[in-house]
């Protein structure tokens, strides 16, 4: 991975965590293990913590991880996912999830899947508008926590795609 960024400067900015990783496999493959995500085959990592969150927000009315998914693999545009909802898909390309949770803000999840000299370059970016003086608490208060779930649904991501299967354990459940 070659790291995080986030862009904090002014009120009402775009609030955002960029990580990314090279893969040495086609970009097809790892699009194809993305279009998979959430439903049965989970999130590649921390799964607990995202049927948690599913529980927080259905008390607080949202829809919470009811949803599922329409379809194991396949993926259209305003397919729900859990609590998310497909808002953006260029096959093979990117994918973008907007959150339907019970949130001070709107939070996006967004891959690019780039061809790049031995493989492929996966870009996955968290991004959250604040509404108000709240929704930057709540951006830096999860933040550390995001960091750690996030970066670990990249890792999983990346394996599955490399192992040519579903994803290990490990990489889909590690330890906090």
């Amino acid at each position: 991975m070659s790291g995080t960024s986030m862009n904090d400067t002014k009120p009402g900015d775009v609030l955002d965590a960029l990580e990314e990783i090279h893969l040495p496999v086609e970009p097809g493959r790892v699009f194809q293990t993305l279009t998979r995500i959430g439903g049965r085959t989970g999130w590649y990592a921390f799964d607990w913590l995202w049927r948690l969150r599913g529980a927080v927000d259905r008390m607080l009315g949202g829809p919470g991880m009811r949803r599922g998914r329409r379809h194991p693999e396949a993926l259209a545009l305003g397919d729900a996912i859990d609590f998310w909802r497909v808002v953006a898909l260029e096959p093979e390309r990117r994918l973008v999830l907007e959150a339907d949770t019970k949130l001070p803000g709107r939070a996006t999840l967004e891959w690019t899947v780039a061809r790049e000299p031995g493989g492929t370059r996966l870009r996955q970016l968290s991004r959250f508008e604040p509404d108000g003086l709240l929704g930057r608490a709540y951006w830096y208060g999860v933040l550390p926590l995001h960091k750690v779930v996030f970066g670990g649904m990249l890792r999983g991501i990346a394996q599955t795609a490399t192992d040519d299967g579903a994803p290990s354990r490990d990489a889909r459940n590690p330890s906090p």
